[in-house]
């Protein structure tokens, strides 16, 4: 407005200097306010007050920014301890905790599905899945395989477990399908109306059984 005194750039705060931690932690930040779709090199830029050409200084497209971004999301991960149990158990509490983290993140885990994320953070998680599933007596392709489809695994159940949480409550999503597959016609479709109660019943221990049966699947390998 007329009269208003321009800021003094001697006394205002300064900027705090671009980085690549600071450009990750801001797509992050994006990430759990709107959704990957909602970042662009552009809106990090603009998050940060600074240009999109200033980014490719760090970054050199936003592939390389959302696999970043990821990988910050992993970092809080904890490794199991012994005291955790066998290598099963350590596990499973790894993949759980993996899981639990990513879903925090709205829809981030979907980096998993099309992309092979690689940095620090997420190199821990595999080299410890790995040593868990050698400990285990898996075989060495075996385990290089099973390390693939445990991130499988991880990223649906993510996606999942993140949409649930927010959109409608667990119970209110189960109830909504059992009506569905109730209300179809016998004659069309019987056995899913026969087995309509189990398809939307079991809550956190399908979440279990399903882990619980690739690890069974690897130990029946021969």
């Amino acid at each position: 407005m007329p009269g208003s005194p321009r800021p003094n750039p001697r006394t205002s705060p300064a900027k705090a200097p671009l980085s690549l931690d600071a450009i990750v932690a801001a797509a992050l930040d994006l990430v759990d306010e709107l959704g990957c779709d909602a970042v662009s090199m552009r809106r990090v830029a603009q998050a940060l007050d600074t240009g999109s050409a200033s980014l490719y200084v760090y970054v050199s497209d936003r592939r390389e920014l959302m696999l970043s971004t990821h990988d910050l999301a992993v970092a809080a991960v904890e490794l199991p301890t012994d005291a955790d149990g066998d290598w099963r158990a350590r596990l499973e509490l790894l993949v759980d905790r993996i899981v639990a983290t990513l879903a925090t993140h709205r829809d981030l885990a979907a980096v998993g599905f099309t992309e092979a994320p690689t940095g620090p953070h997420m190199l821990r998680l595999i080299e410890e899945m790995l040593r868990l599933l050698r400990l285990g007596g898996i075989q060495d392709a075996a385990s290089a395989w099973a390390v693939d489809l445990l991130g499988q695994y991880i990223a649906s159940a993510a996606l999942e477990t993140a949409a649930r949480t927010g959109t409608e409550p667990v119970d209110a999503t189960a109830a909504r399908l059992d009506g569905i597959y109730q209300a179809l016609p016998a004659e069309s479709y019987p056995t899913i109306r026969e087995l309509a109660p189990l398809l939307t019943s079991g809550g956190s221990a399908r979440a279990a059984w399903k882990l619980r049966v690739i690890i069974d699947g690897l130990l029946a390998q021969p």
